[in-house]
């Protein structure tokens, strides 16, 4: 924790500009907080796309695409 929380600091008080790509949704959620300085941009199905909204957001909506493709199988 204390190394992610480094790294988050760092990355924050970097003025040029990072591509953070990482499976830590803590480090994810500290570094990209403010919309005004960060971008999110999902890899999937061999598409790079613009997801305009917070990580908070992508990760809401993550878990209703899941919900919806668990629903579709059951």
């Amino acid at each position: 924790m204390q190394t992610i929380d480094a790294l988050a600091d760092a990355l924050d008080g970097f003025k040029g500009g990072v591509v953070l790509v990482s499976h830590d949704s803590r480090l994810i959620s500290r570094v990209c907080e403010d919309e005004d300085k960060s971008e999110i941009w999902v890899v999937q199905d061999g598409t790079v796309t613009f997801f305009q909204g917070t990580f908070a957001e992508f990760k809401e909506e993550l878990k209703r695409e899941i919900k919806a493709e668990v629903d579709e199988l059951s």
